[in-house]
């Protein structure tokens, strides 16, 4: 059996320890806040600076569908164009990298040296 002071320090122990851990969690969560603070302080500022831009900006082209057909079919032309001259000059890439791999001579490389 455990005299009552026993259970006194036990108790007050515990709730020490309680106390302890709610103050390192608080004290946590509080430098997690300030960090945050900062961080949305840094963001308005990119924002301001975004917003300013934005505004510089020329308008956005009117809707296809508020344009004559004649445009929108130019204009699709020409995107549809230059995504195939990207495609074919990224194809013509890859088989230029083939074919230099393929062709390689050994005659030509240096072998790594061995560890001494």
């Amino acid at each position: 059996m455990i005299p009552w002071w026993g259970w006194l320090l036990i108790w007050s122990g515990l709730v020490i320890a309680l106390l302890a851990v709610v103050a390192l969690l608080g004290w946590r969560l509080v430098k997690r806040f300030f960090a945050l603070l900062d961080d949305v302080f840094v963001v308005t500022e990119k924002l301001s600076i975004l917003d300013g831009v934005a505004a510089e900006t020329e308008a956005r082209p009117m809707n296809a569908i508020l344009r004559e057909g004649d445009e929108v079919r130019a204009t699709t032309g020409a995107r549809m164009a230059r995504r195939a001259e990207r495609k074919h000059a990224r194809r013509q890439a890859r088989i230029q990298r083939g074919k230099m791999l393929t062709t390689a001579t050994i005659d030509l490389k240096e072998w790594p040296h061995e560890p001494r």
